[in-house]
């Protein structure tokens, strides 16, 4: 009887502390564990409708070639009803992903939760990742389209982070971010001049909501400390064109991330020191059209009205 009360309040105390959810609920996603890993790797009643992983190979830790898999983040309490497949408001085909990360929706990394604890280190985040894409000095071309509505809040000193390529067992290594007066930047961590990461617009605030937003990336990845390139476009019209290193001294594996993610939100707290710190909203993006290929013709932007030989 003691050992079941005890149950009971833990129970309780984990529910309070986290906004819990059985992800293998969400309307339109099929999960599933890969092997014995424990994790929620998933597929999509929509499939390419939504993203398009086929025309690139991925790879297992020890080397072996496999096809390219999505897994929701955080792994374990992925916080309830953060990501939906939805038909409102879509760019192209049926449906697009929805998500909405408010405060409190944080969870856990690893096996059993037992990994990085996202709500102790000033970390929430809903977002969607994927297994390694195969190494080498190789291009890779990435498209994905964004719409952000206007009610939708990034707290300016918090790091608020909407697509990423992050390196397998080290740290990230671009993202997109908004920006504290509302722009979204490419910021790129590993070319850094002056130890924190450098950042180049790539829409004014005035561009960034209420309206639909295309991108397309191109990362020529390189072993580290050799140089590649990186170039993006949005709209069709070349924004980011440079060289630099495109792997990092820790991993040359490396993966794509999108959804919401936001880190170092105790510096938004810090600055009501003993006052009372006000709600933070909640901050939303609908995703689509979301595309990975060897070329640019594998990405098929004649979807959403662009074409390769038309990119500026």
């Amino acid at each position: 009887m003691k050992k079941t009360i005890i149950s009971v309040i833990i129970a309780t105390v984990l529910m309070a502390g986290f906004a819990v959810a059985d992800p293998y609920k969400i309307d339109g996603i099929n999960f599933y564990e890969m092997g014995n890993d424990g994790n929620p790797w998933f597929t999509i009643d929509k499939g390419k409708d939504l993203i398009d992983l086929d025309n690139i190979n991925c790879e297992w830790s020890h080397g072996g070639t496999t096809d390219c898999a999505t897994i929701v983040s955080p792994f374990v309490n992925f916080p309830k009803d953060t990501m939906v497949i939805q038909s409102y408001i879509v760019r192209s085909g049926e449906v697009a992903w929805k998500f909405a990360n408010g405060e409190g929706h944080c969870g856990q990394h690893g096996k059993g939760g037992k990994g990085l604890n996202d709500c102790i280190t000033n970390r929430e985040r809903s977002e969607v990742s994927m297994n390694a894409f195969k190494t080498g000095d190789r291009d890779y071309w990435f498209k994905f389209s964004m719409f952000i509505p206007e009610e939708s809040v990034f707290n300016a000193g918090i790091c608020n982070s909407v697509w990423q390529i992050h390196s397998k067992k080290g740290p990230v290594n671009f993202q997109f971010r908004i920006g504290p007066q509302g722009d979204l930047s490419w910021t790129d961590f590993i070319n850094s001049s002056f130890g924190g990461p450098e950042h180049k617009e790539i829409l004014a605030s005035n561009f960034v909501k209420e309206q639909w937003n295309d991108f397309v990336v191109k990362i020529t990845f390189v072993e580290f400390p050799n140089v590649g390139h990186i170039k993006v476009w949005a709209n069709s019209k070349l924004v980011v064109d440079y060289a630099g290193k495109t792997n990092n001294f820790q991993s040359n594996k490396n993966y794509m991330k999108f959804g919401i993610y936001k880190s170092n939100i105790h510096r938004y707290n810090n600055k009501y020191m003993g006052k009372e710190v006000p709600s933070r909203g909640t901050s939303i993006v609908y995703y689509d059209a979301i595309a990975i290929g060897d070329n640019c013709k594998e990405l098929n932007l004649e979807k959403e009205g662009y074409s390769c030989n038309k990119l500026q």
